[in-house]
C-alpha cells in the first residue's frame, strides 16, 4: 500500500510541535509497512543530512517551492495556502491508496490531477480559523494583527470548502474532534493523539529548582506566554532559593528584544539549541502559561515524556485529555499559578507523583500506532496492516 504524505514544512528535525506530530506519524506509518512518498512545500530547504534521515522511512521525497506575493493577501484563499499553489501542478507518480494532508495549508494538492479526492485524509493540527484569531489577540503589532484576522476569516471559508472535498479527518485535539463530530456526523472523523516519541520516559531528579519553558520563540502566542510569566510569576519566584527560569526555543534569527522590558535576574535563554535533552534534564517542572491558542499544545505532552511535571493555564492543556490535579496542575490567575509552583517546589514527592500519573495516562491513551492502524483498517477492511518494524 502506498501513501502520499503532504506537508507544509519539512518534518525533520522534529524541533517544534507540528514537526513532532508529523515526524512521529511518518515513522509509525513506515513501521506499519506503508510505502511513503513525502511531498513538502515550504520555505526552508533541508540539508543533505536531514534528507538522509527522512529517507530511512520514506521511499521518495519531492520538494516544491513556496512562493509568497503581496497580491496573495487579496485572494479569497488564505495566504498560507495560496503561497503553496505549486502543489496543484507538481509532478506526482499517482496511484496512491491514500493521501495524508498534514494540515489545511496544503489544500491546493487536492487540485492536482494525480490526486483522487476520495483518497484524502486530513490531519487537523489546529482549527486554523480559531488559531489565527488567537494569534491576533497575542500580537501587539498592528499590521500582524490585521493579517491574522484576515487569515482567520479566510480559513473559516476554506474549512467549508474542505468539507466538500474531504470526508476523512484525524484530529490532534480531543476537544476539536468532539466539536467537529457534533456538527459533521457523516464525516469519518477520529481523535488521533500525537505520537509518543520516546520508548521509555524520562524523570527529573527534582534537585535543581529550574522552571522550564520550551517553545518556538518566533511565535507571538509563545512570546505572550513567556511575557505573562515574566510579568506576573517570575518576580514572586525570585524569593525561592536557587530558582531559575529556563527559556528555550527556535527564534528563526528574530530579535529577542521583546524580553528587554522584564527583570531577567535568574533567567537563562537558550536561543535555537541543537538539543533539548540537557534542558529538560536540568528542570524541576515545566510551565505552559499560554494565554491564546488552538489545538493541542504539544509542548505539554513533550515535557511529560521528558520527565517534567506540568503547570499550565487552561489554554495550555486543552484538548489533551489530561485531568487537572490528577495528571497536571492548571491555573489561570497569577497568584494561583505561583501557588501551584510553590506547592511542587516544597514537595518533591508530590511533583514526582504528578509526573508518574501523567506519564501513565500517556502510555494508556496516546497509542498513536494502534489508533492509526485501526482507522486505516476501518477505511479498507480488505487490507490488513502488517507491522514490519
Amino acid at each position: 500500500m502506498k501513501m502520499l504524505v503532504v506537508c507544509s514544512d519539512f518534518p525533520y528535525p522534529a524541533d517544534h510541535g507540528g514537526r513532532v506530530d508529523t515526524w512521529g506519524r511518518i515513522k509509525v506509518l513506515a513501521e506499519l509497512g506503508w510505502k511513503l512518498h513525502l511531498l513538502v512545500c515550504g520555505k526552508q530547504t533541508p540539508s543533505k543530512e536531514e534528507m538522509e534521515a527522512v529517507y530511512d522511512y520514506v521511499e521518495e521525497i519531492t520538494l516544491c517551492d513556496r512562493r509568497s506575493k503581496l497580491t496573495d493577501l487579496l485572494h479569497v484563499i488564505p495566504m498560507q495556502v495560496q503561497s503553496r499553489s505549486e502543489l496543484r501542478s507538481v509532478k506526482l507518480s499517482g496511484d496512491y491508496d491514500y493521501v495524508l494532508l498534514e494540515g489545511d495549508y496544503v489544500y491546493p494538492v487536492l487540485q492536482n490531477p494525480k490526486i483522487r479526492q476520495d483518497t484524502a485524509i486530513l490531519r487537523v493540527h489546529n482549527d486554523e480559523a480559531v488559531y489565527f484569531k488567537a494569534l491576533a489577540r497575542s500580537t501587539k503589532n498592528v499590521v500582524h494583527k490585521m493579517y491574522y484576522h484576515m487569515e482567520s476569516s479566510k480559513f473559516a471559508i476554506l474549512q467549508k470548502r474542505m468539507l466538500e472535498k474531504v470526508d476523512k479527518y484525524l484530529f490532534i485535539s480531543s476537544k476539536e474532534f468532539e466539536n467537529f463530530q457534533k456538527q459533521n456526523p457523516a464525516a469519518k472523523s477520529l481523535f488521533l493523539p500525537p505520537p509518543v516519541s520516546k520508548v521509555s520516559f524520562e524523570s527529573s531528579d527534582f534537585q535543581n529548582k529550574n522552571v522550564v519553558f520550551i517553545g518556538s520563540l518566533f511565535m507571538p502566542n509563545n512570546r505572550e506566554a513567556i511575557q505573562w510569566y515574566l510579568e506576573h510569576i517570575h518576580p514572586l519566584m525570585l524569593k525561592e532559593p536557587e530558582y531559575k527560569f529556563i527559556i528555550a526555543g527556535n527564534s528563526r534569527k528574530q530579535s529577542l528584544s521583546w524580553l528587554e522590558p522584564y527583570d531577567m535576574t535568574n533567567v537563562i535563554v537558550h536561543d535555537t539549541p541543537k538539543s533539548l535533552d540537557d534542558i529538560y534534564r536540568s528542570g524541576y517542572l515545566f510551565v505552559n502559561p499560554m494565554q491564546n491558542g488552538a489545538g493541542v499544545k504539544l509542548k505539554t505532552i513533550e515535557a511529560i515524556q521528558n520527565g517534567l511535571p506540568v503547570i499550565s493555564t487552561s489554554i495550555g492543556y486543552e484538548g489533551t485529555g489530561l485531568v487537572d490535579n490528577e495528571h497536571i496542575m492548571v491555573a489561570d490567575r497569577p497568584e494561583l499559578f505561583y501557588a501551584k509552583i510553590k506547592q511542587l517546589f516544597d514537595n518533591p514527592q508530590a511533583a514526582k507523583a504528578l509526573l508518574e500519573s501523567s506519564q501513565s495516562f500517556l502510555r494508556t491513551h496516546y497509542n498513536h500506532k494502534e489508533v492509526l492502524k485501526s482507522f486505516i483498517q476501518s477505511l479498507n477492511t480488505s487490507y490488513k496492516v502488517k507491522q514490519v518494524l
